[in-house]
C-alpha cells in the first residue's frame, strides 16, 4: 500500500512540474529541429573598455555550453548566429566620504543583441538590455585611487548578461 502511494505521488509531482511548462535544459521543444549550432561573435564595442565585447561573448559562450543545446562553431558551420553592440558603460561615484573622495562606485551597461537565422532573418532581439553593478573603491596607502572593483563588477555583469540573454531567448520559443 505504501509502494503505491509513493509512486503516485512521484506521477503527480512529476505531471504537476509538466504541466507548467517546466523542462530540464536541452534543446528547447520550440526550437527547430535544424538549429543545433550557434556562433557568438564579438560584441562590437565602440566603449575604451576594450576587452568587455570579449569578455560578454566568452561569457555567452560559456552559457550556452553549459546548457548543452546547441554547438558553438564557426560562422560558416552555424545555424544561428548571436550578435550584440555595447551602446554605452558609465561609471559613477556612489557615496562619498566628508572630502569627496569617491568610497563606492556604480559601472553601468547598455546593449542590445540579436540571434539570425542562417538565411540573415532576425528571430530574435532586445535593443534595450540594460545591468549595473555596485562596487567600493580601494585606496592604496599613498592615497592614490586603484580601480580593480570595475574589471570585477564589468565580470559580474558580463555572466549575468549571458544568463539573461540565455534565458530570454530559449523563453521566445
Amino acid at each position: 500500500m505504501k509502494k503505491n502511494k509513493f509512486w503516485w505521488g512521484i506521477t503527480i509531482v512529476v505531471f504537476s512540474l509538466w504541466g507548467c511548462g517546466y523542462q530540464l535544459e536541452g534543446h528547447p521543444k520550440a526550437f527547430p529541429a535544424s538549429w543545433q549550432s550557434i556562433y557568438v561573435s564579438v560584441w562590437e564595442n565602440p566603449t575604451s573598455d576594450i576587452r568587455f565585447g570579449e569578455i560578454l561573448a566568452e561569457a555567452l559562450r560559456e552559457r550556452i555550453e553549459l546548457a548543452g543545446d546547441l554547438k558553438i562553431t564557426s560562422k560558416e558551420e552555424a545555424d544561428l548566429i548571436f550578435r550584440g553592440k555595447i551602446i554605452s558603460v558609465q561609471v559613477g561615484g556612489l557615496s562619498f566620504d566628508e572630502y569627496t573622495q569617491t568610497l563606492e562606485r556604480r559601472v553601468s551597461v547598455r546593449a542590445q543583441a540579436e540571434l539570425l537565422d542562417r538565411e540573415g532573418h532576425v528571430i530574435w532581439r532586445n535593443i534595450n538590455i540594460y545591468r549595473y553593478e555596485d562596487y567600493p573603491v580601494v585606496k592604496k596607502i599613498t592615497g592614490e585611487e586603484v580601480d580593480p572593483g570595475r574589471e570585477i563588477a564589468l565580470e559580474k555583469i558580463s555572466r549575468d548578461l549571458a544568463e539573461i540573454i540565455y534565458h530570454q531567448i530559449i523563453s521566445a520559443f
